[in-house]
Order: structure tokens, then sequence, then C-alpha cells
């Protein structure tokens, strides 16, 4: 078993690092089986099924950003939704301006990703090089987040237009005028070849399945690399790694920029998905949702975060017909795993069966790296 672990190691290299949840080869043959269950299941569920699958997908990708800066770099952001609906709102607008000229969604799609890094890279340079941690960059983001929807929920007057897109106030994004494009789906474009990806299609939802799986898996690389390591000395022991010569500020504005763009990629494929974004996104609930998924799950890793978005968004959808209801439940299974489970009930389960099949140490904990001379 030892010289299997060994040899896995060397063949996926920072995919099977410590720094992750699952390396030995039963946890690889129940991901790839996981994602296979998942790439059929439109052949055995409802087409309802599968649209909402495709949300919880998206929002997936929400928790990894989260769990990406909070877990391993020890970053607590109340306002990450904040990049989502920034990321959102940027696709369609530059989607309903090129559309009727380009035909495609590419140049949306990239803005949808940069804009948000952007928009970080500026808070993140003004919050981590004036030394602010802890609850003050938690909070901050969140009045941030609530500033930007404040100013969008007072954008019905027909003034607020960019060109073809008009900002809409509360009824969410949309056209102009009634000769400029919709809101679109995802047009990718190249050359004569022209894809779609209908927000309501099995094929949009293949391709959701594909970025979240991408994305893990990169993040998996990223976390396990010596940039990995770094972020976990920033979020132990931040002054001790800066005496060995490491900028911890600008370590905390790269990752918060790269978790900026995953949290607006998540915002691009939940407005093709719906064709539709307002500024709820922004407020305090969606915020908080998110630092609920990725609690419950457990912050410090990766897939316990994006299980924890996928099983608590399949519960709020089966309490949706209770209202408000609904937060109350999800408030009350954050306050039961922070007692019973308090690094995230993922990583406890996921500890539990380190131990039984004898792989490695606990996840969460701060793994010590080796050189080899």
């Amino acid at each position: 078993m030892a010289n299997a672990a060994t040899r896995l190691d060397r063949w996926l290299g920072p995919l099977n690092g410590p720094q992750t949840m699952g390396r030995g080869v039963p946890f690889w043959l129940c991901f790839i089986a996981a994602v296979v269950v998942l790439a059929i299941a439109p052949n055995f569920l409802s087409r309802y099924d599968i649209i909402n699958f495709s949300n919880f997908l998206i929002s997936g990708l929400l928790a990894l950003s989260l769990g990406l800066i909070w877990g391993y770099c020890g970053i607590l952001s109340l306002g990450q939704a904040s990049f989502f609906g920034l990321g959102g709102y940027a696709y369609g607008v530059v989607a309903m301006n090129l559309l009727r000229a380009h035909g495609n969604t590419d140049v949306a799609f990239v803005a949808g990703i940069l804009i948000p890094v952007a928009f970080a890279a500026v808070i993140g340079a003004i919050l981590f090089y004036a030394r602010l941690r802890g609850v003050y960059v938690a909070i901050l983001m969140l009045v941030i987040s609530l500033v930007i929807g404040t100013f969008l929920r007072q954008t019905a007057d027909p003034s607020y237009t960019i060109g073809a897109a008009y900002l809409g106030g509360m009824n969410g994004l949309r056209p102009t005028s009634p000769d400029d494009p919709l809101l679109p789906s995802l047009i990718f474009g190249f050359g004569d070849w022209v894809a779609e990806f209908d927000g309501r299609s099995v094929s949009f939802y293949h391709l959701v399945l594909a970025i979240v799986v991408a994305v893990y898996l990169g993040l998996r690389c990223v976390v396990n690399s010596t940039y990995g390591f770094l972020l976990v000395g920033v979020r132990e022991e931040p002054e001790r790694t800066e005496t060995f010569g490491y900028d911890v500020r600008l370590i905390q504005l790269s990752v918060f920029c790269l978790a900026a763009a995953i949290a607006g990629l998540s915002g691009v494929l939940y407005t093709a998905w719906g064709t539709y974004i307002h500024p709820d996104g922004f407020g305090v609930a969606q915020n908080i949702l998110v630092v609920i998924w990725v609690a419950v799950g457990g912050r410090k890793d990766l897939l316990a975060a994006l299980l924890g978005a996928l099983v608590l968004n399949w519960i709020s959808l089966r309490l949706a017909s209770e209202g408000e209801f609904a937060l109350l439940v999800m408030g009350a299974i954050l306050v039961g795993v922070m007692l019973l489970a308090p690094e995230g009930l993922a990583i406890a389960i996921g500890n539990r069966l380190g131990r039984l099949f004898g792989h490695g140490a606990k996840v969460g904990q701060p793994a010590v790296r080796t050189e080899e001379g």
C-alpha cells in the first residue's frame, strides 16, 4: 500500500500533495466515479433537476474561491459575493454591447473574469498594504459589497445605461431599447465555428461541470505547490513568513485576485445560466451564505468547501417553499456543525476515513514540507 501511495504521489505530483484531502487510490477512484455519475446524470434526471444542478455547481465555484483565501491564507471575506456580482454584470454589459458586432460572448466571458480581478487588485492593495487583517478585512469587504448593491438598486432611472445595456435597478440588467440584444447565454465563436450553450441545456450543464472539475484540480495544484505552502505560512505565522524574506502583503494580494477571478467566473456562468443578474447578489444574505457553505463543509480543504456548497444548496432547494425558514435552517446547521465538528463536517468525515484506511496526516493541519538534497 505504501509503494502504491508513493507511485501515486510521483505520477500525480502536486495534485496529490499534503495540503488537500484525499491522496490514496480509493479517493481518486471515488472522485472519478463521482464525476462520471454527474456527467451521465442528465440521462436519468429531469430537465428541472439538471437546471438546478447547474446552479449548484456554479455556487460550488464561488465556495472554492472563498475556501482558497479563507482556508489556506486566513483571509475571511464577507463580501466575496461582490466579485460574483461584478463578474455577472460585467459579462452582461459587454455581451449586450458586442453581441451584434461579434456574434459571440468571447470578450464578455473574459471581461467577467478580469474586471473582478482589477477591482480586487485595487481593493486588496488598499486593505493589505494598510496591514489590515482579520475582522477588519471581513467587515470592510461586506461594506464594499453593500455599497455596490445599494448603488445598483438606485439605477432604475433610464439614464443609467452603458451602451445597449440598461442597469435597471431592482429589475436587473436588460436592454436599453427593444432593438438591442437581450442578455445572452454563452456563445463561443472561433472563425466560422460557433457554439452556443443555453443556460437551460444539458450542454451548459456539462460545460459547467467540466469547468468546476478543472478549477478544483487546478487549485489542488496551486495549494500543493511552493506558493500553496506560502499561503499556509501566511495563515499560520505571517510575521515569521515575513522574516524569511517573503512579501506577505503581495502573497495576500495575489491570492485575493485569484479568488476574485474564480468568483467572477462563477458570476459569469450564473448570468449566462439565468440570462439575468440583479443587485440582490451583493446583499448580506448572499455573502453570509457563502461563508456558511464553506464553514459547514470545511474551510481548510477545497473539496470540503465544494461539497458544503453542493449539499447545502440542495437542502435550500428542498426548503424553498418555506421562504425565510430556509435561511434559519442554514444557520442551525452551521451552529450544529461548529459545535460538533469545528473544522467542518466533510473534513471531520475525511479525517475519520483517513484514520480508517491509514492515509496521511489530518486534513487542516499545517503540512511540513521537506527539501531533498
